[in-house]
């Protein structure tokens, strides 16, 4: 009997440290690296950047449908200046990314005051590109002067939570589909396409 009432008391100890992170609101900040392309069809080619630091801002809101799977959606704007390999010191690459995101969740470690898991899913929106790397490959050709436009890519990292309400993650984004436009001067044109072909880095969260 008395075996019995101390396993009893260490079941239930044992359930009650195991709490389920919980459905609600988050906020969070983010700061990481990345790499873009710049291709166009006239004889420049495509160009490369080297990597470069990005800072961004992310909130939205997560469902957990069971203490190990849940969604996230999620508004997410990251801006950075990339130095293209081809170009003068001193030119820029500016891009700013506004996205719509949702992700997959999933907990594989859940304890008293720690969870972890890992997440995957898309990230839907525009691409801002500006700076003199812009200027200088789009003067003198019309409907080139933006080439801003539609950009898509995937997210994969892990998540920690610490206390229900402080989280870390270690982030990596693929760009799938980037910005692209079509200039003319006279008889010439030129196509230009833009990729965020990574980012990758940490980010903090605040779960209300």
């Amino acid at each position: 009997m008395k075996k019995l009432m101390v396993s009893g008391a260490l079941a239930l100890a044992l359930s009650g440290a195991l709490v389920a992170e919980e459905s609600g609101a988050f906020v969070g900040v983010d700061l990481g690296v990345s790499s873009l392309t710049k291709a166009e069809s006239d004889a420049q080619g495509s160009a490369y950047s080297y990597g470069t630091l990005r800072y961004g801002l992310v909130g939205g809101y997560k469902w957990f449908f069971t203490e190990n799977v849940g969604l996230r959606a999620y508004v997410s704007v990251n801006n950075g200046a990339n130095y293209m390999q081809s170009a003068n010191a001193g030119n820029q690459f500016n891009t700013l990314l506004v996205h719509a995101n949702v992700d997959f969740l999933n907990t594989f470690y859940n304890s008293e005051q720690v969870s972890a898991g890992w997440f995957a899913g898309i990230a839907l929106g525009a691409g801002i590109h500006s700076g003199g790397v812009v200027k200088k490959n789009t003067a003198g050709f019309s409907n080139l002067s933006n080439i801003s436009g539609f950009d898509l890519g995937i997210n994969l990292g892990l998540r920690t939570l610490f206390g229900k309400h402080h989280g870390i993650e270690f982030v990596t984004r693929l760009g799938v589909v980037g910005a692209s436009a079509t200039g003319e001067m006279g008889p010439a044109k030129i196509d230009m396409s833009t990729n965020q072909l990574y980012s990758t880095g940490v980010r903090y969260t605040y779960n209300f």
